[in-house]
């Protein structure tokens, strides 16, 4: 009796899984599937960030928190790659999904450079998949799930539209990332020159456009295509710059395909009308406070701001003593623009040593200046410059010596 028992509870489970794998719980299995792995190779390509080594100083949420390194960090980074792997093949995933987050909240608490853009998104869609029972009948959390998951992708379209809205992006972000292409053919700056000025109006109409059913289907066209197109610009054959967005970039056009292809039966009003704490805590976090960002009171990487023309940018400047002083992994990152005047691009050093963008705000750029400082032995000899750019209430520029940090 308790074999037929046996064989018949296995016989139920493989339909189960059938069922997640193909049936119409497939859309879960696979975006649970795709988030996965697109976190764990984010992970991989940015591992100094998390393990070093490093010569960026880390930025924790308050200043005594000591760094993790060492054991520590070697063996909560291989953590995260075991919960990973278990939460992909487990029938039942959400307690390992739960411990993964877990560790990455750790992590991101003691270094803020670590709040990358897709860490964020990746990280809500997971705890919307951790919160779902993962009961191949339960319809009304499948369906909430998918709502949630639609709800982030959609906003994060919206906003990063809106955060392009300005003429630091039209005439100078957008050129630049068109350069393959100008380069090459030099007859099409004018014309692109132009599509620039409309690229943020059409990333907000296909944004709109994928939460309503009449324009779904061409607002998914002109989604994915916009993501094949930024892979061809940043990647080998293009700019060949920031990998790391890559396989964001790659992940969000599957993202689309799976939330928003085939009759999928959901409406504008189920998705902005929250029924369940967290999706109401995900409507708040990904379309109401990113507009504070605005007006400089959230932040610009949590409002989708990654690439908008629309960030906080800071340079480090020291003369040549304060130069000489510092450490071979800083030093050699110094460009001399003028006598006794050093620049540090802060940006660069973040992409060359972490393979990340940094984290665009002054109260991190004065922490990682602080971290230079300290490795100085006159003080003096350094200043930071940072220039906000926001749509409203900016500092165009503000500069801090190493006791004013």
């Amino acid at each position: 009796m308790k074999k037929v028992e046996k064989a018949l509870d296995e016989e139920h489970r493989a339909a189960a899984s059938r069922r997640f794998l193909f049936g119409r719980a497939s859309r879960l299995f696979w975006l649970k599937t795709t988030v996965i792995l697109a976190f764990c190779i984010g992970l991989l390509m940015s591992s100094r960030l998390w393990i070093g080594p490093r010569s960026y100083p880390e930025a924790p949420v308050f200043g005594t928190l000591p760094a993790i390194e060492g054991f520590i960090a070697y063996g909560l980074f291989a953590a995260l790659f075991v919960f990973a792997a278990i939460a992909l093949i487990s029938p039942k995933p959400q307690r390992f999904i739960a411990a993964f987050l877990a560790i990455i909240a750790v992590l991101c608490f003691f270094d803020q450079t670590r709040w990358q853009p897709w860490v964020f998104q990746y990280s809500f869609l997971l705890a919307a998949l951790a919160l779902f029972s993962w009961n191949v009948d339960d319809i009304d959390g499948q369906k909430r799930t998918l709502n949630i998951a639609r709800l982030i992708i959609a906003s994060t379209y919206i906003l990063s539209g809106l955060q392009k809205m300005n003429l630091n992006f039209m005439e100078n972000d957008f050129p630049w990332l068109v350069q393959p292409i100008t380069d090459v053919l030099p007859s099409t700056t004018d014309l692109l020159h132009r599509f620039g000025m409309a690229v943020p109006f059409v990333q907000v109409a296909f944004g709109v456009g994928l939460l309503t059913k009449r324009y779904r289907a061409a607002s998914l066209i002109l989604a994915v295509s916009m993501h094949l197109f930024i892979l061809a610009m940043f990647g080998p054959a293009g700019l060949n710059w920031n990998n790391i967005v890559w396989p964001w970039t790659t992940a969000m056009a599957l993202f689309d395909i799976l939330l928003f292809t085939g009759k999928t039966d959901f409406s504008l009003r189920e998705m902005i009308w929250p029924r369940h704490r967290y999706h109401a805590a995900v409507f708040i976090l990904f379309a109401i406070l990113p507009f504070l960002s605005f007006a400089n009171f959230w932040d610009s990487y949590l409002s989708a701001a990654l690439y908008s023309g629309n960030l906080t940018e800071a340079q480090i400047y020291t003369t040549d003593a304060g130069k000489a002083s510092l450490p071979a992994a800083i030093r050699s990152r110094l460009v001399q623009t003028s006598s006794d005047t050093n620049v540090l691009n802060i940006q660069h050093w973040a992409i060359e040593d972490l393979n990340v963008t940094p984290y665009p705000e002054t109260r991190v750029y004065r922490t990682i200046a602080k971290g230079v400082c300290n490795q100085l032995r006159d003080p003096a000899q350094l200043v930071l410059i940072v220039r906000e750019q926001r749509m409203f209430l900016s500092k165009p520029e503000s500069g801090y010596r190493c006791w004013q940090l």
